[in-house]
């Protein structure tokens, strides 16, 4: 996907943030008759865009900084390009998504509660990477939903990769004990496993999770690597960083899949989860479609968000 391509779909994702941000940015500069009313406007604003409490303190002290005059000046230009600047070093600015390697086995669990895109998100993973040549196999722990073990089915078949069969109710550490030796049978390099997000058990589910790793390091043995990322709704807010702490501290969550983001004006939440977990953002999900899952890169997003 050309970069100018990527940066449309961005932009097209973002439309509602970059609308909500941008404007209320523009009106604040143009609008502030002092220093102190405008850094005290731009705090209201950030946190209002789910940027969070601790990366609009650290903004605000950058702003702080400046001289005065170039407040008098109400330049949009000079302050939305100092906005930018901060951004930009706060978001991790390492290599994007994961580093799936054609001679070992890549499981990729994918975490989250009910509801968070979860099987979407792998359907649309699967895609991706089978249009990299890689191949494929889907497991659908998810075993407590039967529409989550459909639904897995048809994203499965339409992106034409394989999926291990499962039945409602099955223990899920062993559909993804059977997933794991069929990969390796099958010669697969790729495992992606949907699970469970029952948040109203939450012990049960960390306990049902851990096992499942345990199953995964178990099986897997040798020449594999293990990625667990986490599906947050960009709608969610300030909650989906609540949910991700949680799973964090059960499972060590390697990244986040940031799903909805096209159904929100709150795009600002991947700096707080960046700035309060210290876990990257890999990828999002700016749509239904099975291409609609994009690799997460910082250079982009801010300029989709602030251009």
């Amino acid at each position: 996907m050309k970069i100018t391509h990527i940066l449309n779909h961005f932009k097209q994702g973002l439309t509602k943030s970059r609308n909500n941000l941008k404007a209320k940015l523009d009106l604040l500069i143009k609008n502030s008759k002092s220093k102190e009313i405008f850094l005290e406007q731009l705090e209201e604003l950030l946190i209002l865009s789910d940027i969070g409490v601790s990366a609009t303190q650290e903004i605000i002290h950058h702003f702080e900084k400046i001289n005065f005059k170039e407040y008098e000046k109400n330049d949009f230009i000079y302050f939305k390009t100092q906005l930018k600047k901060i951004l930009f070093d706060m978001l991790d600015h390492s290599s994007p998504g994961i580093e799936a390697k054609k001679d070992q086995l890549n499981i990729i669990m994918i975490v989250g509660v009910n509801g968070s895109g979860k099987t979407s998100a792998a359907g649309k993973m699967a895609y991706k990477y089978k249009n990299e040549d890689h191949q494929l196999l889907l497991v659908p722990a998810d075993t407590f939903r039967a529409a989550a073990i459909k639904q897995l089915d048809i994203m499965a078949n339409r992106a034409g990769v394989e999926i291990i069969k499962s039945s409602e109710n099955a223990d899920p550490a062993s559909v993804v004990f059977d997933g794991v030796n069929a990969a390796k049978a099958r010669k697969k390099n790729m495992l992606i496993i949907d699970t469970a997000g029952r948040l109203h058990t939450k012990v049960n589910l960390m306990n049902e999770l851990k096992k499942i790793k345990k199953v995964i390091r178990n099986e897997a043995q040798n020449n594999y690597s293990l990625e667990i990322l986490q599906t947050i709704d960009a709608t969610m807010g300030q909650n989906g960083i609540f949910q991700a702490k949680s799973f964090n501290e059960a499972l060590g969550v390697t990244g986040i899949i940031l799903t909805k983001l096209d159904g929100t004006a709150k795009g600002g939440i991947i700096v707080a989860i960046k700035k309060e977990l210290n876990i990257p953002v890999k990828f999002v999900s700016i749509g239904e479609k099975l291409d609609n899952l994009l690799l997460f890169e910082s250079d982009k997003f801010v300029n989709a968000l602030l251009d």
